[in-house]
């Protein structure tokens, strides 16, 4: 049970919290999962670690395919609204800069030249990284003015937004807050933080634990009403389970850990996305959701299997021109696009899209979760990071 978990505190940042705790009481699994990864001295990302090299890859990391595909819905976005110039992107969890890069060299010349991007990262090294490759930056879209025509993206950003530990009793819920033991944290059960939370662990089994995210829905809702018109298009793990989120672990050097409360700043914190919330915050006059349906499912329909057969090409002629290095560089490029449609891995993530005054018909929704698409609600949903190793998050 999460709830017995404990873990070795023997950081700047882990000192900090336990005094923390220490002069206010024990704190909501969010405020530590707050500190863990975005303290801005020493948060887990901090260091950007994102990348082979780092503790993790995201779809953008293994294949530019990715960002190309991504550019053909951002470009039909686009087109759906008119054509407007200028026409808003805003990326959100922008990190290094790799997909804005690959989304923007993929774009047709007048949309480029009608696009406005903003990449949106609230750690200080990303956003270096992004200025130096010429984006404008902001650190949450709050900076940004309201009323925008365009699109919001966020991929994989949900799953690292705070959420909040609880448990279903037979005296009612409870949430499960951090405190500190020795030199290490434990949890302790507590009164609900916020009133939200209740309706969420009555969903729960009895005796149950699970995650519960406020961020994640509030997000959007943020999103939606920085828009006057345009689409949210996300992407995340989703959760086995609807109603709430979860499983919860650590991630660390392309390996998954069970202990969260070790070391707070060293691991990445995560826990699969409820969409079901995510459906109930989409739920008002003026907004239309379509989804959640697999990244599989999603990348296919913007033509991966053309993408594909592109780079099959070029590797064949390459290696009917005696190009060696040319045709094993094809391959590989097929190889690793390949992993963003592996339902075991990347391909299981779930795809969503919102519009805000974009009407409702067939003729409104964007091509990546056009309803023809099929039904993404089967059993085997991708729980979080689905596998070991430096090919997946």
């Amino acid at each position: 049970m999460i709830a017995e978990a404990e873990g070795s505190a023997d950081t700047a940042l882990a000192d900090r919290l336990r005094r923390r705790i220490g002069r206010d009481g024990p704190i909501t699994f969010a405020t530590f999962m707050e500190a863990a990864l975005y303290d801005p001295e020493e948060g887990f990302y901090v260091g950007n670690p994102v990348g082979e090299r780092g503790h993790f890859v995201t779809s953008p990391h293994v294949s530019d395919a990715f960002g190309a595909l991504l550019a053909r819905q951002v470009e039909e976005f686009w087109e759906l609204l008119g054509r407007p110039d200028p026409f808003d992107v805003v990326e959100v969890g922008a990190g290094d800069g790799s997909l804005a890069s690959t989304l923007l060299g993929a774009l047709s010349d007048d949309m480029r030249r009608a696009t406005r991007y903003t990449a949106v990262e609230r750690m200080a090294p990303g956003r270096h990284a992004l200025a130096t490759l010429g984006l404008r930056t902001a650190t949450v879209i709050e900076e940004l003015p309201p009323g925008l025509t365009g699109c919001v993206l966020a991929n994989e950003l949900l799953d690292n937004l705070p959420f909040h530990m609880v448990r279903r009793t037979e005296r009612g819920p409870v949430e499960l807050l951090v405190t500190a033991k020795g030199s290490s944290f434990a949890f302790v059960a507590g009164p609900l933080s916020d009133e939200r939370l209740g309706p969420a662990t009555q969903r729960l089994p009895a005796n149950a634990e699970g995650a519960v995210s406020l961020a994640a829905p509030d997000f959007l809702e943020r999103a939606i009403s920085l828009l006057q018109r345009g689409y949210i298009w996300l992407a995340d793990y989703s959760s086995p389970t609807p109603g709430w989120a979860g499983p919860v672990h650590g991630y660390r050097r392309h390996r998954i850990e069970a202990d969260v409360l070790a070391q707070p700043g060293s691991r990445d914190i995560t826990a699969a996305v409820d969409f079901d919330a995510l459906l109930r915050a989409a739920d008002r006059p003026g907004v239309t959701a379509w989804g959640p349906v697999l990244q599989r499912e999603a990348l296919l329909s913007l033509g991966l299997r053309e993408w594909d057969e592109a780079a099959r090409q070029r590797q064949f002629e390459a290696t009917a021109n005696r190009r060696g290095v040319d045709s094993i560089r094809a391959y590989s490029e097929r190889s690793r696009a390949a992993q963003l449609i592996d339902v075991s891995g990347l391909g299981g993530l779930r795809v969503m899209c919102v519009g805000v005054d974009v009407g409702v018909g067939v003729d409104a929704a964007p091509t990546s979760v056009r309803p023809t698409v099929p039904s993404p609600r089967v059993p085997g949903s991708t729980p979080g990071r689905p596998r070991e190793g430096p090919e997946a998050r």
